[in-house]
């Protein structure tokens, strides 16, 4: 993210909105691609790139502190992924391979055969389990912002960046992590 020019507000212009070239339209065309989001002390901050994004939050202080952002040790890691069921390890998959990007609730339903919101509930509920049971923060792996369209909820998923850089890490999961087992693992 760069500044181009120095901005100076007056009184008077304090109500004026300030939009920065990268970001104007041309004559009638749309930008296709969604920006990227930055939340910060409530405010929703949007970039056009990931990296901007990025850059955002570790000038806003995002990063150091923020369970998205908290390193995996590699024996809490390993535990973690070992505890969890099929289901809950297909589901980090589906998050992992979408790159930190939103997957919204009814893709990962049919991503991993969820008959609905509800199954994809309990499976979301395997993993908070286990992340409690170990004193890991559930958000330090995955979370989910809602929207709602038409005044009906839509769920986005992502997986944090800290869970994405430890899952490469360890080259998780394998094709044998996402098989089901024989004893009941379901």
């Amino acid at each position: 993210m760069k500044i181009k020019q120095k901005l100076h507000l007056t009184n008077n212009a304090s109500s004026v909105p300030i939009v920065s070239s990268r970001h104007k339209q041309r004559k009638g065309k749309r930008m296709a691609k969604k920006p990227y989001e930055v939340e910060y002390k409530g405010v929703m901050i949007r970039c056009d790139t990931p990296q901007e994004a990025v850059q955002v939050a570790r000038l806003l202080g995002g990063e150091p502190d923020h369970p998205h952002y908290a390193p995996w040790r590699v024996d809490e890691f390993t535990e973690f992924v070992d505890r969890i069921q099929t289901f809950q390890r297909r589901l980090l998959n589906v998050l992992i391979k979408a790159e930190c990007q939103p997957v919204k609730d009814s893709q990962l339903c049919s991503a991993i055969n969820a008959s609905n919101n509800q199954a994809l509930a309990g499976i979301l509920s395997g993993i908070t389990k286990v992340a409690k049971a170990m004193d890991i923060e559930p958000s330090r792996i995955y979370y989910q912002r809602t929207e709602y369209k038409q005044g009906s909820p839509e769920r986005r998923y992502y997986i944090t960046p800290a869970f994405l850089k430890a899952a490469r890490d360890a080259d998780w999961p394998s094709e044998d992590d996402l098989r089901f087992r024989d004893d009941g693992d379901e």
